[in-house]
């Protein structure tokens, strides 16, 4: 084999290499357009910390709305919970915009726990161990 075909080759080894470690960051619920529903309450919105952004509503289930948002400059993926039933209450927390599998995990809203997974996570042992996936991105425990 010449040195040119090794070239080549070794440079689309490279490419598919690096281009696998770069995948694009984030959830796919944040690829559409924003509509009112997406919209948190403000309380949430301006009581959290980091300043969330770009937040999307991702499911309502047992009168409690959750939401995803980016936070600190899109480096952070939040998890915001927001009850219905009782308005101002709600619970967030936040975890690497750049992590695989599961985000972060937030509990307190009367004992429910959400977690919040990227895309494509495998949840059958979450399913297992009692949660219920409410959303491709969200799982739900506890109540």
């Amino acid at each position: 084999m010449n040195r040119r075909a090794i070239h080549i080759f070794g440079t689309v080894g490279i490419a598919l290499m690096l281009g696998g470690c770069s995948a694009p960051a984030g959830l796919a619920v944040f690829q559409r357009d924003a509509a009112a529903a997406d919209q948190l309450p403000a309380e949430a919105a301006t009581a959290e910390n980091p300043k969330l952004e770009n937040a999307r509503l991702l499911a309502e289930a047992d009168g409690v709305r959750y939401y995803a948002a980016h936070g600190d400059n899109r480096t952070l993926t939040c998890l915001i919970a927001v009850s219905e039933a009782k308005p101002g209450s709600f619970l967030g927390g936040c975890g690497s915009s750049m992590t695989t599998g599961q985000i972060v995990s937030v509990s307190g809203l009367d004992g429910m726990s959400a977690t919040l997974v990227t895309d494509g996570f495998e949840t059958k042992e979450f399913e297992a161990q009692g949660w219920r996936k409410t959303h491709q991105n969200v799982l739900v425990g506890g109540r």
